[in-house]
């Protein structure tokens, strides 16, 4: 009887996970896994729209050579540069302690030690910030450079605990406007 149960256990068990994956097609698996990184009421275009600029050059060693002068002023080290293919990338490591972040943590622990429980405070210490940038031409007068900026956060445990696509325009902006000076300065060769 023990082992007919089992069987039965076993199948039911197999019945319902043929039944729940059915609900759930290879491509909803694919889009998840490869879908972009924007949330709700963003779209992909509004993303790389704030990523991208128009520059009205085809020389792409000199915008490579603007865009890392402009990312090493940022604080940027350069890990991969290419001229040839019109690709940098690099980062730099930042405190992330917020002291809002910390003060809650610590009110928490409080609180738990009243009740006479225990919590461990987790709160974010540092991240490494890393930015990506490829020179594509555009026509015959033109090229398009897009820059992604991205950090990963590790919390007070040691551990890596957030991985994120920096989405405020107002970093994306400043960093044109630099590299549209640089990029001026090195067509002038000044």
């Amino acid at each position: 009887m023990l082992n007919i149960s089992r069987f039965l256990v076993r199948g039911a068990a197999v019945c319902a996970f043929l039944a729940l994956s059915a609900c759930v097609t290879p491509n909803d698996h694919a889009l998840k896994i490869g879908g972009p990184p924007v949330e709700d009421g963003e779209t992909v275009s509004a993303l790389r729209q704030i990523q991208s600029r128009r520059f009205d050059t085809l020389d792409t060693e000199r915008l490579v050579k603007a865009a890392t002068a402009t990312m090493q002023d940022l604080g940027f080290n350069i890990s991969a540069t290419s001229t040839d293919y019109g690709v940098i990338v690099g980062e730099k490591d930042r405190d992330a302690i917020e002291n809002d972040q910390v003060a809650a943590q610590v009110a928490l622990m409080v609180m738990f030690a009243l009740m006479g429980s225990n919590y461990q405070a987790v709160y974010d210490v540092s991240q490494v910030i890393n930015v990506s940038m490829v020179v594509n031409k555009s026509g015959e007068t033109s090229s398009v450079v897009r820059v992604i900026f991205d950090r990963h956060i590790t919390n007070n445990h040691g551990h890596l605990w957030k991985s994120e696509v920096i989405k405020d325009p107002d970093i994306y902006q400043q960093f044109f406007a630099k590299l549209e000076a640089g990029a001026f300065l090195e067509a002038n060769e000044i």
